[in-house]
């Protein structure tokens, strides 16, 4: 069985958006234990309030830190540019000391992200997924601080770390897409979105279609049993923290820690937010 990890996603908006108050949150979730702090990266959220950027809130966070893991969950690269990307993940990850793992996906046009500001693939998911593997084509070499065929064979950024930092794609549970796009780019890790409720089946069905050293990550949702979610194969549990979660609400869940116990044979675990937080120190692989 395979260590779990937990991480902290956070919806850098409203009073959120403020990258000093989410670098304290991110301190606080740190200290108690957590493994790593996410944000997402959307222009706004369905009831029009702006976000933060992601890039500029997690360098904060990098500053703040010194061990988490840190990074977008996820970028919707079809509507940024790689080579801006590239130059952003790069910097970021030698601030972090090496700690970036860069979420990406596709993105959607449910708020109006794409078609508002004149992208005419918003609503056209084929179109954005050959835009996605492009873009991951791109950012391969370059992040790797190689020479990028399609940029001219130039070295587009200055990389921290050889081969890269670690990227993870995102997907749902028994889908293929994002399975065949982290074989076909040789990726790291697949962040399993839209689970609501995770169960060991929505792991175990995608475990099934990656190799058995690819990270799988249940981003948001509920994590209930992290004991049969890890035995099921999953090495990320990653709750969020949704829109309109104040600043104090936010500082008080991460501050709380993961919560993660070992717990007797036979009973369920602890999930986030209760019981005792354990350091990462002590955090034993689970069985």
């Amino acid at each position: 069985m395979r260590t779990v990890q937990w991480g902290l996603s956070i919806a850098v908006g409203g009073e959120l958006a403020e990258p000093a108050v989410v670098a304290e949150i991110a301190a606080a979730a740190e200290a108690a234990g957590w493994d790593g702090v996410f944000v997402w990266d959307h222009l706004w959220h369905r009831d029009g309030t702006p976000f933060a950027d992601p890039f500029v809130t997690l360098a904060a966070i990098a500053v703040a830190t010194a061990e988490v893991a840190l990074g977008p969950l996820v970028t919707p690269l079809p509507r940024r540019r790689p080579h801006v990307v590239a130059q952003q993940a790069s910097t970021l990850d030698r601030l972090s000391g090496g700690r970036l793992v860069l979420g990406l996906g596709l993105g959607s046009d449910n708020y109006g992200e794409y078609s508002a500001v004149g992208d005419p693939d918003g609503q056209d998911d084929r179109a954005r997924a050959g835009r996605l593997d492009a873009g991951i084509e791109f950012l391969l070499p370059a992040l790797a601080g190689d020479l990028v065929p399609s940029a001219g064979r130039v070295t587009t950024v200055a990389a921290r770390r050889r081969p890269r930092c670690p990227i993870w794609v995102a997907g749902r549970s028994a889908r293929r897409a994002g399975p065949q796009r982290i074989r076909r780019h040789g990726l790291e890790g697949l962040a399993l979105v839209g689970g609501g409720r995770w169960r060991a089946a929505d792991v175990e069905a995608s475990c099934a279609l990656v190799d058995d050293d690819v990270e799988i990550a249940l981003v948001g949702g509920e994590h209930d049993d992290p004991v049969a979610l890890a035995a099921a194969g999953a090495t990320w549990l990653i709750p969020e923290l949704l829109p309109g979660t104040t600043a104090a609400e936010a500082h008080a869940f991460a501050a709380d820690g993961p919560g993660l116990e070992r717990p007797p044979s036979g009973q369920t675990c602890r999930g986030p937010g209760v019981g005792a937080s354990i350091s990462r120190n002590e955090r034993r692989q689970l069985t």
